[in-house]
């Protein structure tokens, strides 16, 4: 069985369109034919389902603001699935984990490249034979097309590395320019949290 890992719930209903298939809650599975000899299960993200984890899931000292601890600057970065969309990471989980291939359908760049790979990661399932499905149209023929030319995930693995690489550099910018802000104009009796993306540097003009 094939599993495709879709973006959002509309693009996994168009993802469909092209063949037999029956919608669920959860999934739409899509009954044998010449693209899928064993037939497919399409889930979906809801935009991301894992985030870089917060400074104190590395360090327990690095839960309290305080200046001596800055730069925050993890050995290794972790992700965690979002408390929020943990049900249904589990069910999208299941799914990528019985599949004997999965392919990646999300959107046709770095963002969907990064949100596709991460699921997979923290689901166990990056031994799983993976390609990926890249196509800028949503109509039946153009899906129905690229299904027929999957690619290798190699081919597009760049973008994800691009996509991690960026995430990366914001964690690091964010989390140390909103404590350091914070913390400095406390010092002056201004009792706000400033956040990377209301401060006035011109990495986040």
């Amino acid at each position: 069985m094939d599993a495709i890992l879709a973006e959002k719930p509309d693009q996994a209903r168009k993802l469909a369109s092209p063949f037999a298939h029956k919608k669920e809650k959860t999934r739409i599975t899509i009954a044998p034919c010449p693209e899928f000899p064993r037939g497919a299960i399409i889930v979906w993200a809801i935009g991301h389902l894992c985030e870089l984890a917060e400074p104190e899931k590395y360090d327990p000292a690095w839960k309290k603001w305080r200046l001596e601890t800055l730069p925050i600057i993890p050995d290794r970065f972790k992700h965690q699935v979002i408390k929020q969309k943990a049900g249904h990471f589990k069910l999208v989980k299941e799914v990528l984990n019985q599949a004997d291939t999965i392919i990646i359908a999300t959107d046709p760049a770095c963002e969907g490249e990064y949100i596709a790979r991460i699921i997979i990661q923290m689901a166990g399932a990056s031994r799983k034979k993976i390609k990926r499905w890249w196509c800028s149209s949503l109509t039946e023929q153009a899906i129905k097309e690229a299904f027929g030319r999957l690619r290798s995930d190699r081919e597009t693995k760049p973008y994800f590395e691009e996509s991690l690489a960026r995430s990366y550099s914001d964690w690091l910018v964010g989390i140390n320019t909103s404590r350091v802000y914070t913390l400095l104009m406390q010092q002056k009796g201004i009792r706000e949290v400033f956040s990377r993306a209301g401060c006035k540097l011109p990495y986040c003009a």
